[in-house]
């Protein structure tokens, strides 16, 4: 165990934190009406308002090719990715662009072509390297992109807390060094915190670097260090074989972790002592864009089990249900991902502000001790690939 900064204040009451952190709850909660306003703008909008409004402003790194017939763009700011193709279609059918490939962190994910239905093709090695050498990688093709996030954790407590809950809020942007390469930082603002003993310090968000490696045309890879979601520092690495037009996907993921905290002054931090070891297999039924996953291995603190995942995608939300048995107890519950408005709140050429593209979210029904423990960081492989399947995309355009 390491002590960066003598920290004396990690055991004090959460009241007592607050009365030494006045200026920054003020910052906070102002951040929060702020954004809690704009959510009551209209957010039924229609797709053909919203492209007269932003034309190409809202796509970054887009290149067309009209030998082709075929457009390469980046989008932030629908986690579905249909929205963005739509919304791109009408400022390009005047040069009959008709076929779409977005890229994610500048790598190309997939081939889509949009007529009566939408068809969809998976790019070889050679076809992203012919790619890669006519499209050289440039930082300055993409803004610097602000989101707000929200960040909320409850469980059931006791008789004196019925439910222990904290909440924050987390400005973030990007750093694209390069193609597939990444920096995730941000900032996180306190809002209330009745869960742990964290005070109420504004400090860095989960700050790390991510690698993502499109292999071929099935087979993916997400490679990630630094300071993670839910107090876990170290390296992630994802796998994960997903050919978007058929029905069977299978993965795994292993990280070396430990615990990190920023008290009130300072930076505290635990040796690397968490190996997470999990592979997974998922099938999809296509009719219905439910998926199964069977998942199992060792998760936090050593312990080791199996999970189911019912998984459901309805347009822009995504809802799951799970069961987990593990050594340390059997659990389950459910979990969900939502769009966040109001979407973009300012943009020029090369800045915006927006609200993150989703809000994520998990329950577990049992408070046992650590059962299937396991942190965020960033997007999931199988939950990011998931959304750009073509009987997902093709399930909406019909």
């Amino acid at each position: 165990m390491k002590v960066v900064e003598h920290i004396g204040a990690l055991g004090l009451d959460v009241r007592a934190n607050a009365v030494r952190t006045d200026t920054g709850r003020a910052l906070t909660l102002s951040l929060l009406l702020f954004v809690l306003g704009l959510t009551a703008w209209p957010i039924q909008e229609s797709v053909a308002q919203k492209q007269r409004q932003n034309g190409l402003l809202s796509y970054e790194n887009l290149s067309v090719d009209s030998v082709q017939h075929r457009v390469y763009y980046e989008q932030r700011l629908y986690r579905n990715p249909l929205l963005g193709m739509l919304e791109l279609a009408k400022p390009l059918a005047a040069q009959g662009i008709n076929e779409f490939v977005p890229l994610y962190q500048g790598v190309p994910i997939a081939r889509y072509r949009l007529a009566s239905t939408v068809s969809t093709s998976t790019l070889s090695r050679r076809e992203r390297a012919d790619w890669a050498k006519t499209h050289l990688f440039d930082a300055r093709k993409y803004k610097l992109d602000f989101r707000l996030q929200p960040e909320f954790t409850a469980q059931f407590g006791f008789r004196e807390q019925t439910v222990e809950s904290k909440t924050n809020l987390l400005l973030q942007s990007q750093l694209y060094l390069s193609r597939g390469l990444m920096l995730n930082w941000g900032v996180l603002f306190p809002i209330v915190n009745h869960l742990d003993n964290q005070a109420l310090n504004v400090r860095p968000a989960p700050t790390y670097l991510n690698q993502f490696l499109a292999l071929d045309g099935t087979n993916f890879m997400s490679l990630s260090a630094g300071l993670f979601y839910n107090d876990q520092y170290g390296v992630n690495v994802q796998y994960r074989h997903a050919d978007m037009t058929k029905n069977w996907s299978f993965g795994v993921e292993s990280s070396y972790t430990g615990f990190y905290f920023f008290p009130r002054n300072g930076f505290y931090y635990e040796s690397l002592q968490n190996f997470m070891l999990l592979a997974d297999v998922a099938y999809r039924i296509p009719r219905r864009d439910i998926t199964l996953k069977l998942s199992g291995g060792q998760y936090l603190y050593q312990d080791r089990g199996v999970r189911i995942d019912f998984i459901r995608q309805m347009g822009n939300v995504e809802v799951g249900f799970y069961a987990q048995k593990t050594v340390n107890g059997a659990t389950g519950g459910f979990n969900f991902a939502i769009p966040l408005f109001p979407g973009r709140i300012v943009q020029t050429q090369h800045v915006r502000l927006r609200s993150s593209e989703e809000f994520r979210w998990e329950y577990a029904y049992s408070r046992g001790y650590n059962i299937g423990s396991r942190y965020r960081v960033g997007n999931q492989l199988d939950a990011l690939l998931r959304q750009y399947h073509s009987s997902y995309l093709q399930n909406q355009y019909r």
